[in-house]
């Protein structure tokens, strides 16, 4: 007993066990009966660490890291006879080499550690849901940390059942009206729950302000003026609670520039920055036939540039922030020829290949980017067949305003109208890149359509 509570090396008792096991093999060779209290209690200290506790501390760590913490969380299991395998969390500074109890960290932190321990126990597959109740996350969280946090509880959300009260709007963001519910004091002084959820009631009653100052809690840079008008008939399709009861976009904004590295998109990054959107924006531009990560490093290693010579700090512009499209622009998007059959605008998918063959020979050929394509087919188009065999190439490569009016042009009156038609018709894999960017952000992942 004294061997068990001091915790000593099975092979000098002078010496503190370090947990190595080196003991085992000896205890092994052992039959049941011959083994003494302390090879028993280390027997069974050594089974317990079977149990994947070291794999389950590089999850927590790993969640405790990407939610914000920086310590290193280590557990270790001791056989003490009082307490029967007691797990204690403790965090290692490693510039300071020290080790500390998890209770000496602020508040914050520990809210953060909780969550980042919930994480880790739910990612195994073989646990079943759990109801997970959280009283007020965000209390001592820097409004950074409680977007963190607010993120952490949704994904936690997709395999359990999480519930929430917070104070924070903050915490709001990344829900839908159907997964908030208000709780007020009635006359008599009771907590009820409101049948309706008013988000705008919730936020004014919050005293909300800080990024209510654009009214918007995402933000799309786009370069011109038509894909402000097409952006929003695919989020339609695609996302709820994306318009608000005056028919306009509710809390997103689409903001259109000449460029991504001109001066009004530069002056509106340092405004969102201002206003504490930080990270919630997707930046699109046009691929123009160009390699899109050289297209993505160039625009970030700008805004590095910008940010790093500026007074007032800019928004990190990461390559998730940035969307270069897979075809020259957003036009190239709308040519799939068995919709555009469907929704008359061609007789047939023949006739799609003939009539743009006929502008190639025309015309098309003899542009910058008719060269750009037929340097990247190696070859000239000789037919109809030809032209359908390298239609990818084609929208990555030509130039979509020169193809567009081709076959839309008649209808620029209800062109509205026909792209909504279209985007109904088409399959989300001919807007995958666009779609896959944007499903990248919490706030448009928990709005997606169900199937």
């Amino acid at each position: 007993m004294s061997r068990l509570r001091n915790h000593v090396c099975i092979f000098d008792s002078a010496r503190a066990c370090s947990q190595c096991f080196q003991c085992i093999g000896l205890i092994n060779q052992k039959k049941p009966e011959d083994l003494a209290v302390y090879e028993t209690a280390k027997l069974l200290e050594y089974k317990m660490y079977q149990l994947n506790l070291n794999d389950f501390a590089a999850r927590v760590n790993e969640n405790y890291r990407k939610n914000g913490g920086y310590e290193e969380i280590r557990f270790s299991l001791v056989c003490d006879p009082n307490e029967m395998f007691k797990v204690t969390a403790e965090t290692y500074h490693e510039e300071r080499g020290k080790t500390s109890p998890i209770s000496n960290l602020s508040n914050g932190m520990r809210s953060l550690y909780m969550l980042s321990l919930l994480e880790a126990y739910t990612e195994d597959g073989k646990r079943i849901p759990n109801i997970i109740i959280v009283e007020d996350p965000e209390i001592f969280l820097h409004p950074q940390l409680q977007k963190a946090s607010s993120e952490i509880l949704y994904r936690l959300s997709k395999k359990n059942q999480v519930i929430f009260t917070t104070h924070s709007p903050n915490m709001l963001f990344n829900f839908t009206r159907r997964q908030i519910r208000q709780v007020v004091l009635d006359r008599g002084g009771y907590s009820v729950v409101k049948e309706k959820t008013d988000i705008d009631v919730i936020l004014d009653d919050l005293g909300y302000g800080a990024i209510d100052l654009l009214g918007v809690s995402f933000v799309f840079i786009v370069e011109g003026k038509q894909d402000k008008s097409r952006l929003p008939l695919l989020l339609e399709k695609y996302y709820s609670e994306i318009y608000g009861k005056e028919g306009n976009l509710s809390r997103i904004s689409i903001i259109t520039t000449n460029s991504c590295t001109n001066i009004k998109t530069y002056a509106n990054l340092k405004y969102m920055n201002q206003v504490y959107l930080r990270d919630q924006f997707l930046m699109i531009r046009d691929g123009d036939g160009k390699d899109p990560e050289e297209l993505a490093g160039e625009l970030c290693r700008y805004y590095d540039e910008r940010g790093r010579a500026e007074i007032d700090r800019l928004p990190k512009v990461t390559r998730r922030n940035v969307l270069i499209l897979k075809y020259y622009s957003f036009e190239n998007y709308f040519f799939n020829p068995k919709i555009m059959e469907q929704l008359g605008i061609v007789e047939s998918e023949e006739a799609f290949y003939r009539i743009l063959f006929e502008k190639w020979n025309e015309y098309l050929h003899r542009l910058k980017s008719g060269k750009q394509f037929l340097e990247a087919v190696g070859k000239n188009v000789e037919s109809p067949e030809e032209l359908k065999e390298h239609m990818e190439e084609f929208k990555i490569y030509m130039r979509g305003h020169n193809l567009f009016d081709i076959f839309y042009g008649p209808y620029k009156k209800q062109e509205g109208e026909i792209l909504r038609r279209y985007i109904d018709l088409a399959p989300r894999e001919d807007f995958k890149d666009i779609l896959d960017a944007t499903d990248q952000f919490v706030y448009f992942e928990n709005r997606k359509m169900k199937k």
